[in-house]
């Protein structure tokens, strides 16, 4: 399945190849985030399809659009 990403601020440079990556059938956000080597501690928010989603096990859906958000800071 290919889902499209969009990685904000820091995160920006793990970006797929034209914004879009291609994972096994069933694939978790967790393994979505896995394979673009995004750790979870860099995560503070995450939404699949313009919707807020808690459950990083939760599984995708092909054409899905994951958007992942880092933690931002102030100072």
């Amino acid at each position: 399945m290919r889902i499209r990403v969009k990685l904000m601020a820091a995160l920006k440079d793990k970006s797929p190849e034209d914004d879009v990556l291609d994972l096994p059938d069933g694939a978790t956000i967790n393994e979505a985030l896995a394979a673009m080597k995004v750790p979870g501690n860099f995560v503070h928010l995450v939404m699949v399809n313009n919707q807020m989603e808690k459950d990083r096990g939760r599984s995708l859906s092909d054409d899905d659009e994951l958007m992942v958000m880092p933690p931002v800071g102030a100072g």
